[in-house]
């Protein structure tokens, strides 16, 4: 099966510190940027035209590996649901699909997990119905599920974290954007 190319947007994220970090798109124009946050376990991302969210790592209570909440500071603060996405163990729920970043998709050789970008990939057979059902038993089973590609991440380094989502993620791209870069540039 060969991978098409994907469709969405992408961005780039480029700073010398997690927490003074610049986002762009791809085509140069500069977007948002990542800010301390209040205390030294948040992070504040600001889109351009003023809109607000924290980032922690603490995720419903519990600080966890490659895993981050994404609070939109912009609803009110009687709302409820303030999340407006939890990577959980690499793993986010999205309009009631599940999908995994650094996943490996279905029509890709194993070989070519080695070098490259990693994927972000819809896990269209994934047997579990919530984020919190995955426990330490079960995390280390993820990586042999298998999904189909809607994105892609590369870099870290001086060049930057390149993020690139396909149409059906592109409403929360920006936050994925982020998210991935404090989750892999913050261990």
């Amino acid at each position: 099966m060969a991978i098409r190319p994907l469709l969405g947007s992408g961005y780039v994220i480029r700073g010398q510190r997690p927490w003074e970090a610049k986002i762009f798109l791809d085509d140069g124009e500069q977007i948002a940027e990542i800010k301390k946050g209040e205390d030294l376990k948040s992070f504040k991302l600001v889109r351009n035209d003023g809109h607000e969210w924290i980032l922690t790592k603490n995720v419903h209570g519990e600080f966890r590996p490659f895993s981050i909440s994404v609070l939109d500071q912009n609803k009110r603060k009687d709302d409820v649901d303030k999340e407006a996405l939890v990577i959980r163990e690499h793993l986010f729920k999205y309009r009631g699909k599940f999908y995994m970043l650094t996943n490996h998709p279905e029509g890709k050789h194993w070989n070519e997990y080695l070098s490259g970008p990693r994927y972000i990939s819809r896990l269209d057979k994934f047997p579990y119905s919530d984020l919190t059902e995955i426990d330490h038993h079960i995390k280390h089973k993820l990586r042999r599920f298998r999904g189909v590609q809607v994105g892609e991440v590369s870099g870290l380094g001086i060049q930057g974290h390149h993020v690139k989502v396909d149409k059906e993620l592109e409403d929360i791209g920006l936050l994925i954007a982020a998210g991935s870069y404090l989750i892999y540039s913050t261990a």
